[in-house]
């Protein structure tokens, strides 16, 4: 019948049989989407926190006291929202802000250079400082003018 010597029908050689060189691992779908999409994310979802009031700059993030309350109180009095992005140009926050919020479950700080779409549409509300925001300004407008970003334009305008 043409199965002598085959060990087991089990064996990679017949149909329905084993995989010999199969996936070894998990695959990985991980995706890094393309540098100019998320600045155009980036840039689209700024301006959708600015159209619907959510996003304010502030001088800077110096309070007084360390006390939670007072950060509480500061929130409810300006109308942040439930939860509130607070962005800084530098990762070294000062100190009373720091201790304040980190009482606080829906208060978080974060330094510019870590700012997604993703943490910006998670916050109700996005608060920046002026330092942060020139920063920002600068990234944005270096990106729209560079030289080879007018055919990345182009081509984003077209896929779209």
């Amino acid at each position: 019948m043409g199965r002598a010597r085959h060990g087991s029908i089990r064996s990679p050689l017949w149909k329905g049989g084993g995989v010999s060189h199969g996936p070894r691992s998990p695959t990985s779908h991980f995706y890094m989407l393309p540098y100019f999409t998320r600045v155009m994310g980036l840039t689209s979802t700024l301006s959708v926190k600015l159209a619907q009031n959510d996003l304010f700059v502030v001088e800077n993030l110096d309070i007084p006291v360390e006390d939670p309350k007072f950060v509480q109180e500061l929130i409810d009095a300006r109308t942040w929202g439930p939860s509130v992005l607070i962005v800084d140009e530098s990762d070294i926050f000062p100190y009373n802000i720091t201790a304040a919020t980190e009482q606080i479950p829906h208060v978080t700080m974060m330094p510019l250079y870590g700012l997604n779409v993703y943490s910006m549409l998670k916050y109700h509300t996005l608060v920046l400082t002026k330092d942060a925001v020139r920063k920002l300004e600068e990234r944005i407008l270096y990106q729209f003018n560079r030289s080879d970003s007018r055919e990345l334009v182009k081509k984003f305008r077209v896929s779209q």
